[in-house]
């Protein structure tokens, strides 16, 4: 892991809002303006998300970015076999054209978005699963290095999906 700079909780979070936009159309302006009120009052995804977390953007190796865990939500528990990994869930849904075209993006898809302690002992994805599930169905898109944020907390393990 590379670190490139500081930067400020503001700019990770527009990063966020973008993504969130961007990922579907089941995301509308008013839903996000839900979740940017979620955020706020950390209730929801971000119950337990802690407020003194330093913000840098970093540059991962292909392997350090395929090990990054899963949020603990249900749904990403179930799809990896428990294992919270991307590559374990690739393997379970299979490769289709859909991700294809999402890890063959990587260059103009916006930041994952990654937690951790300061010890590091884990990478856990705040946000971006699904372009970190085309990377595992598709990893000969991953660059040598590919920048994302980092969050470091020494509360992390306070909130509620790490």
């Amino acid at each position: 892991m590379r670190t490139i700079r500081n930067v400020t909780e503001a700019e990770v979070l527009d990063c966020f809002w973008r993504a969130e936009l961007a990922a579907s159309s089941r995301w509308t302006d008013a839903e996000v303006d839900e979740r940017k009120r979620t955020w706020r009052e950390r209730i929801g995804l971000f119950h337990g998300f802690p407020r003194d977390v330093d913000w840098e953007r970093v540059a991962l190796t292909a392997d350090e970015v395929l090990g990054i865990l899963y949020i603990d939500w249900d749904w990403w528990v179930r799809v990896s076999k428990g294992t919270r990994l991307a590559t374990v869930a690739a393997e379970v849904q299979g490769r289709d054209d859909g991700d294809r075209a999402i890890a063959a993006a990587v260059d103009t898809n916006p930041e994952l978005i990654v937690v951790t302690d300061p010890a590091r002992s884990r990478l856990v994805l705040l946000e971006g699963h699904v372009r970190l599930t085309a990377y595992a169905a598709f990893p000969e898109y991953l660059p040598a290095e590919l920048e994302l944020y980092l969050g470091t907390s020494p509360t992390i393990a306070d909130w509620s999906e790490f």
